[in-house]
């Protein structure tokens, strides 16, 4: 597999995830001048929805480009085909910056499992002890980071949304300098394999009958981000205090656990299976 000489960052796919666009903003010139071998573009995403303080404006960029065959007149459809656009003039490799408000630490959500993918993981995942690996298969490719065959989400947190906050924002710039560094290098290293979190289930907040929010996370159970379930735990508190259980009959980790920008969705967090992928 060849590896790609061009490199494409991308931030402000959300708008009020404010660590990327400051990267993108105030980093380009370090970034290229650090990295000659490279070619380095740079994309500020979703502008409009960053001038609102806002996730997005019409419909959400990071799942607008599985629609990009039909007719749509949203500010990110629009967007989503500039972007391909860009993505597809050659072969490159997408870093799309992003924060949660959720504990993850510094992770990496890879969509296409390919040799070169699955490399950059397991090199960053041995050289930052809290760096865990995602596996979110996107067969529809519905996110920007799957719009070339190379390509990686990069997720820090927890930060507030519409925050600049010194460690994601430095952990974010850390974890781009050592991917650049080696995709400057001319191998890849192959014949070995990466740990990840596969993403399998979704698990929503307890609802009332009319389908408003009945519950949060528990105290117990908020924060703990790839902790092992197995069997009997308790993820929510309803609002008339009471706890509810769910049983589980396999090794699973949770992810995401009470992020905010899946509040609308009322979605709790994801549980995922551990798995070693060769590449």
């Amino acid at each position: 597999m060849k590896k790609p000489t061009r490199v494409v960052i991308v931030g402000g796919t959300h708008g009020n995830e404010w660590t990327g666009i400051q990267i993108v903003r105030h980093y380009q010139d370090y970034l290229k001048n650090k990295f000659p071998k490279l070619v380095l573009e740079f994309i500020f995403a979703n502008p409009v929805a960053h001038e609102e303080n806002s996730r997005f404006k019409d419909e959400d960029l990071n799942r607008a480009f599985q629609y990009l065959d039909e007719k749509r007149t949203s500010y990110e459809h629009i967007r989503a085909h500039e972007i391909k656009a860009i993505i597809e003039r050659e072969p490159c490799l997408v870093l799309d910056l992003h924060t949660t408000t959720s504990a993850m630490g510094n992770s990496l959500i890879v969509t296409r499992y390919n040799s070169l993918n699955l490399s950059l993981c397991a090199k960053l995942s041995q050289q930052f002890p809290d760096c865990r690996v995602i596996g979110a298969p996107d067969p529809k490719l519905k996110f920007l980071a799957s719009q070339s065959e190379f390509g990686l989400i990069l997720e820090v947190g927890p930060v507030a949304n519409s925050v600049v906050d010194a460690v994601p924002l430095e952990s974010t710039l850390a974890l781009i300098e050592q991917i650049l560094e080696a995709m400057s290098d001319s191998q890849i290293v192959s014949g070995n394999c990466v740990e990840l979190y596969e993403e399998t289930q979704d698990v929503y907040y307890p609802q009332g009958e009319k389908g408003e929010l009945n519950g949060y996370i528990h105290s117990g159970f908020q924060g703990k981000n790839f902790h092992l379930l197995n069997g009997k735990f308790v993820p929510f508190m309803t609002f008339q205090k009471e706890s509810i259980e769910m049983k589980i009959d396999e090794d699973l980790y949770p992810i995401f656990i009470n992020e905010a920008a899946y509040y609308p969705q009322k979605l709790a967090f994801t549980l995922c299976r551990k798995k070693s992928i060769s590449y």
